[in-house]
C-alpha cells in the first residue's frame, strides 16, 4: 500500500533528479565559455587552470592538434559523467534509506565474509606470480627510457616522488627492491610488510612510465589489487591460529574489478553514444592495427556490430559478480575470451594479461563471517 509518506518521498526524490538535469544543461553553455579560456591560457597560468593542466598534462601539445570543438565535447563529456554519478548516489541513497529499505538487502552483509586459511598461499602465490610476469624484464625497459632522459616529465603525484628520472643504479635498486618483495611475500610466513612495499615499488614503475607518457590501463586491477591485499595478510597473520580469516577486503578487490569493467563500459557509451553500436568503430580498429586476424574479420561488418554490442554488455554485466556469485561461470570465461581476442586480432597486450589474472579472487569460496 502506498502511503502518503512514500509519495512525499517519492516526489522528492523525482524533484531532485530534475533539478539535477536541468542544472546540467545549464552548464553546458558555462562550459563553453571555461573550455574557450582554458585554451588561450598557458600552463604558466595561476589559479585554477594550472590545476586543468596538472590533471590534463597533454593538454598543452593536444591544443596545438585538435580544434576547440574536440575539446568541447571533452567538456561535456565530464560534465555528464559528474552528473550520471550524482544521479546513481542520490537514487541508490534514496532507494536505501528512504523509498525501499529492503533494497539494502542487495548488499547487506557482503564483506561480513571470511576465507579459509587454507586458500590463502595459493592467492598469495598466484597474485604475485601474476606481478613477476608484469616486471620481470622491468630493468630492460628502464635502462632504454634512459636514452630518451629529455622527454621525462613527471605528473601527478610524480613531480614529488620522482622529479628527475632516476639513474641506472636507482633504477636497480627499484627493480631489485621489487623482485626481492615479491619473493618475500610467496616464500616467507610473514608477508604483509613485503607486500606493502611489492605495492608501493610497483606504482614507483608505473610513475616512471608515466613520466615519459606511457599512460596505460593495463595495470589498474592489479594495482587495486596490491594495494588492498596487504590489509588482507595483516588481518589473516594476526589470526594465525584461526582456521578462517576476515575476508573483507577479498570483497573490496572483488568490487573493484568489477567496477573497473563496469566503467570501461560506460565509458564506450558516454564517448560514442547509440553510435557505438552500429558505428564501423571495430572494424576500423582491425584494419589500423593490420593483423591477419583482424585483417579477416573486418571483412564481415555484421558480425563487428554484434561483437561491439557484446563487449559492452560483458563489461556493463560485471558490475552484479560480487553480489551474485554464480555469474562468474558466463563473466569470467568472457572477460578472458575478450582479452585473448584482443591480443590476437588487435595486438593489444600480450599472452599474458593482468585483467584476467585478477580473476583470481573470484575462484575461491567465500562465506560468511561467524558472528560472536
Amino acid at each position: 500500500m502506498i502511503t502518503s509518506s512514500f509519495l512525499t518521498r517519492s516526489l522528492l526524490y523525482a524533484g531532485l533528479s530534475i533539478v539535477l538535469w536541468i542544472l546540467y544543461f545549464q552548464l553546458l553553455d558555462v562550459s563553453a565559455l571555461l573550455t574557450h579560456d582554458i585554451l588561450s591560457s598557458s600552463k604558466a597560468n595561476k589559479g585554477w587552470i594550472s590545476w586543468v593542466h596538472e590533471l590534463y598534462p597533454r593538454l598543452a601539445v593536444e591544443k596545438l592538434r585538435f580544434p576547440e570543438s574536440f575539446f568541447l565535447t571533452k567538456a561535456h563529456q565530464l560534465l555528464l559523467r559528474f552528473t550520471w554519478t550524482s544521479q546513481v548516489l542520490l537514487t541508490y541513497f534514496s532507494f536505501s534509506v528512504f523509498l525501499f529499505p529492503r533494497f539494502k538487502k542487495i548488499y547487506a552483509g557482503l564483506f561480513d565474509t571470511c576465507i579459509q586459511n587454507k586458500y590463502i598461499p595459493y592467492i598469495t602465490t598466484l597474485l604475485y606470480t601474476s606481478l613477476l610476469l608484469v616486471v620481470y624484464n622491468a630493468i630492460i625497459e628502464f635502462n632504454g627510457l634512459l636514452y630518451f632522459s629529455a622527454f621525462y616529465h613527471p605528473v601527478g603525484i610524480g613531480k614529488l616522488l620522482l622529479p628527475c628520472l632516476p639513474s641506472l643504479a636507482i633504477l636497480w635498486v627499484i627493480y631489485g627492491t621489487l623482485l626481492t618483495s615479491i619473493a618475500t611475500t610467496i616464500f616467507l610466513p610473514k608477508k604483509w610488510f613485503s607486500a606493502s612495499v611489492a605495492a608501493l615499488a610497483f606504482i614507483y614503475y608505473q610513475l616512471i612510465l608515466f613520466g615519459f607518457g606511457k599512460y596505460d590501463h593495463g595495470f589498474s586491477t592489479l594495482t587495486y589489487a596490491l594495494l588492498v591485499y596487504p590489509f588482507f595478510l595483516w588481518k589473516s597473520e594476526k589470526k594465525s591460529f584461526d582456521t578462517t580469516s576476515p575476508a573483507w577486503s577479498l570483497v573490496l578487490i572483488q568490487c573493484l574489478i568489477a567496477l573497473s569493467y563496469f566503467y570501461c563500459g560506460i565509458e564506450k557509451l558516454f564517448t560514442s553514444g547509440a553510435a557505438w553500436f552500429y558505428s564501423d568503430n571495430l572494424e576500423q580498429h582491425l584494419l589500423l592495427h593490420d593483423t591477419a586476424l583482424g585483417l579477416s574479420l573486418a571483412q564481415h561488418e555484421v558480425l563487428c556490430r554484434w561483437l561491439s554490442f557484446g563487449v559492452v554488455c560483458m563489461q556493463c554485466s560485471f558490475i552484479v559478480l560480487p553480489f551474485y556469485k554464480k555469474s562468474r561461470y558466463v563473466l569470467l570465461p568472457a572477460g578472458f575470451i575478450f582479452h585473448t581476442a584482443a591480443w590476437l586480432l588487435l595486438d593489444a597486450g600480450g599472452w599474458f594479461n593482468p585483467w584476467w589474472a585478477m580473476y583470481l579472487f573470484f575462484l575461491f569460496p567465500l562465506q560468511p563471517q561467524e558472528t560472536k
